[in-house]
């Protein structure tokens, strides 16, 4: 099969060179006014290859019977030598419309009608707009876009300017062949798209010159881009948009835009870095309160994902004093500082012992604004003295409330270090103390366990001076009265009373510490000492009684050796009377 085609193949060109042919196009457009070039390559029969000289011209007729011919257009012919009936036709006008053929004459025997092929050549105002490819276009944002533009180019000499509307990249432009051998100049545009570029209409313009003195003419293609790309600027809109009251009720919508514009939206608080989220929407119905007042939302489509501008919600509340204010003094200087919030911006005042402080070399007031809504006030005193510290109270206030603190500077202990120093020391100090505590008291029960004997003023004592009967009596176990010297109680280690009339006049009145106090004594003896049946001059010793005295001044205490009263139990009263001289009643 192969053989027979190649046979038939070769036999046609042979056959070609043996014969009179012309190429023409079928068909070509030209606008009126202006050029067209007729594209045409022929072929003679061998035996008149010779006579293809420069003296050879072509000519052009229609179709008609009175064979008209385009001599008066101005024709330009290529090299006839070369095969080239290619020309050119200049002015062309509409009644120029017309089919026609070529016709090759020498100066010799070669002269010869090529009707077997003919040309029509259209002459119009209405030429055909330029193409654009691709006709449509979608594409995501970021990617690379190559849109070509070509329109026809009747006119070899003069093709037609092509210019895109808008200018996005670089333009690259080339004069190109149909198969018919008729000619098309194209421009190609690159760029990368982007939210700029969707829809936008991209447009190709092809501007035809004429040679007649008429306008151009020119002819415009344009398409509309569709660029895909996540959300971009993404707004927050409020409802109420001004100010609002603590605990109000406020709409948040999330604007954007996006395509596809179909998306999902989240709503998140921010609240010191960290993103809280709060629901999901377009729109957000939310209650506004002071920690809750910067939100912002993100939206999603198939491309990607957008995030909005945080949105501040200007939220009014009363003036607030934080718990962080507090003082601090040393002996030269006593600070406090005040920190309030409130919106609108707090003032505040200062108040020392109930009236307002007026700035002076001894009291320096300074106020620091942390932000719009919040407020430090500092006070310093210089040189205090605790007599002229009573209170100190710092009052906050702005149009929707105020509320105040009050500071017990009196009682305030004088920071000498560091309080992490103080605290330690302070620290290190209690368990030493406690240790030694300790340590003398496992001591004494030593040394009583180990020196045990009946106490006494100068070691035994002569039972006689306590009984109240003869040797031969029990112990009379009648509570007696004894009134002591309090001043005595004390040098025997023994509290003073704390409780009683005497001791607030003394203290009311100014007198001398000097003043005697007496406590009433009751004491009895622990046991009964019985009479010696075989030795009536055997004396009774300290050892016979209790070793033990114990005095009550407001409760029962236990004390050793005081004023001499043995091996006696005691309690003690405190009496409201002061003398200055002992009396003791037995």
């Amino acid at each position: 099969m192969v053989g027979p085609l190649i046979f038939l193949l070769i036999g046609s060109v042979l056959q070609g060179c043996n014969s009179f042919q012309v190429n023409l196009a079928q068909t070509v457009h030209v606008m009126t006014g202006s050029c067209v070039t007729i594209p045409c390559s022929f072929d003679v029969m061998k035996e008149h290859q010779k006579n293809l000289n420069n003296q050879c011209v072509a000519k052009w007729f229609s179709s008609k019977p009175k064979a008209q011919q385009l001599i008066d257009r101005d024709p330009v012919t290529g090299n006839l030598t070369k095969k080239d009936c290619t020309t050119t036709f200049n002015k062309m006008q509409t009644n120029d419309t017309e089919t026609y053929y070529f016709r090759l004459e020498c100066n010799n025997s070669l002269k010869y009608s090529f009707k077997n092929s003919k040309v029509k050549i259209e002459v119009t105002d209405n030429f055909p707009s330029p193409t654009l490819t691709p006709s449509t276009l979608k594409i995501k944002e970021g990617e690379s876009v190559s849109l070509m533009c070509s329109a026809p180019a009747p006119c070899l000499p003069h093709p037609p300017t092509l210019t895109w509307t808008p200018t996005l990249g670089e333009i690259q432009e080339t004069l190109q062949e149909n198969r018919n051998k008729t000619k098309f100049k194209t421009s190609v545009l690159n760029f990368t798209a982007s939210l700029l570029h969707n829809k936008q209409n991209i447009s190709c313009t092809a501007v035809y010159k004429k040679q007649d003195g008429s306008s151009d003419a020119a002819f415009t293609t344009g398409l509309m881009t569709d660029v895909l790309y996540s959300p971009k600027n993404l707004t927050v809109s409020a409802s109420p948009s001004g100010s609002v009251l603590e605990n109000s009720n406020v709409v948040l919508t999330c604007n954007s835009n996006a395509n596809p514009a179909e998306q999902n939206y989240t709503w998140y608080r921010a609240d010191e870095g960290q993103e809280n989220v709060l629901g999901t929407g377009k729109i957000l119905n939310i209650k506004v309160s002071t920690d809750k007042k910067i939100f912002f939302c993100k939206a999603v489509n198939e491309i990607g994902e957008g995030h909005s501008e945080l949105r501040h919600i200007d939220v009014w509340f009363p003036s607030q004093i934080l718990f962080s204010s507090n003082c601090t003094k040393t002996a030269n200087q006593l600070n406090c500082s005040c920190e309030t919030v409130g919106n609108p911006t707090p003032m505040t005042h200062w108040f020392l012992n109930g009236q307002p402080v007026s700035p002076s070399s001894q009291v320096v007031v300074t106020n620091e604004f942390l932000d719009a809504s919040h407020l430090r006030s500092i006070i310093t005193v210089n040189e205090p003295q605790n007599k002229d510290l009573s209170t100190l109270l710092c009052f906050s206030s702005n149009s929707l409330g105020s509320a105040s603190k009050q500071f017990f500077v009196s009682g305030l202990e004088t920071s000498k270090e560091n309080p992490g120093q103080i605290t330690l020391a302070g620290f290190i100090a209690t368990v030493v103390a406690f240790v030694l505590v300790v340590f003398a008291l496992l001591v004494l029960i030593w040394f009583q366990k180990t020196h045990s004997k009946p106490r006494g003023i100068g070691g035994d004592i002569d039972t006689n001076a306590y009984l109240m009967t003869e040797e031969s009596q029990v112990p009379n176990m009648i509570e007696d009265a004894i009134y002591a010297n309090t001043a005595e109680l004390s040098q025997a280690e023994i509290c003073q009373p704390s409780n009683g009339t005497d001791n607030e006049i003394s203290e009311s009145s100014g007198k001398k510490s000097e003043d005697l106090v007496y406590a009433r004594v009751n004491w009895s003896r622990k046991m009964k000492a019985k009479k010696p049946e075989n030795d009536a001059n055997m004396k009774l010793t300290g050892n016979s009684f209790s070793e033990e005295e114990k005095f009550e001044r407001g409760d029962m205490l236990f004390v050793s050796s005081a004023l001499e009263m043995g091996s006696l139990y005691a309690e003690v009263k405190t009496r409201n009377v002061k003398v200055n001289m002992l009396s003791l009643n037995s």
